[in-house]
């Protein structure tokens, strides 16, 4: 039986990360559950994960990447390096996420947005697997931002920034990358289905 597409709850989710391969240490996560055919955002959450938590699990640092983060803007750097203390434990945030998802979910399985599908969700879905932890998705149910933004003609993301959008804000972008999704479906024609009565 086909899942109606007016029952999926769609959830763009974004990660920052101390590397760019599976197993790298995650610093915080952000997601906000948005209705691409009328291009509103729901509900949102952000999360941030202790460093040391991530290391114990057997996540790692790329120095690289430490760089590449030390050359971003202080708004980028104090958004995801909140001085929350340390963030809370991995475990603890990913059930956290796991809940949060299963809160926002409808009918169906949500379908789980990234900007770049190898990416996000891969590298949670190793952090998962340190902790024992199963990731709180089909692999069916994963969608790719850059097909889709590239299928509308969207190049940049720059125009759908607010004010108060800062770029490498988990939560941030996710915003950004969900109203881009939106305006996709609209630039492509993507209508909402008719409810049958």
């Amino acid at each position: 039986m086909a899942q109606d597409t007016h029952a999926v709850t769609h959830v763009m989710v974004d990660i920052e990360t101390l590397g760019t391969a599976p197993g790298s240490a995650i610093l915080s996560i952000g997601a906000v559950a948005f209705d691409p055919f009328t291009e509103v955002l729901g509900e949102e959450a952000e999360w941030h994960i202790s460093l040391h938590s991530c290391t114990a699990a057997g996540l790692t640092m790329d120095p690289s990447t430490l760089l590449w983060w030390l050359e971003q803007s202080d708004a980028a750097r104090a958004a995801t390096f909140k001085g929350r203390g340390a963030g809370n434990r991995l475990l603890f945030v990913l059930q956290e996420f796991s809940g949060w998802l299963s809160s926002v979910r409808s009918l169906y399985a949500p379908r789980i947005w990234a900007h770049g599908a190898s990416f996000d969700p891969i590298l949670l879905d190793a952090a998962y697997r340190a902790v024992g932890e199963k990731a709180p998705w089909d692999f069916r149910d994963l969608r790719d931002t850059r097909t889709i933004f590239d299928l509308a003609g969207i190049s940049s993301l720059a125009e759908y920034r607010c004010a108060n959008d800062v770029h490498h804000s988990a939560l941030s972008d996710a915003k950004v990358q969900a109203r881009a999704v939106g305006d996709a479906y609209r630039l492509l024609g993507l209508v909402k289905p008719e409810v049958a009565a």
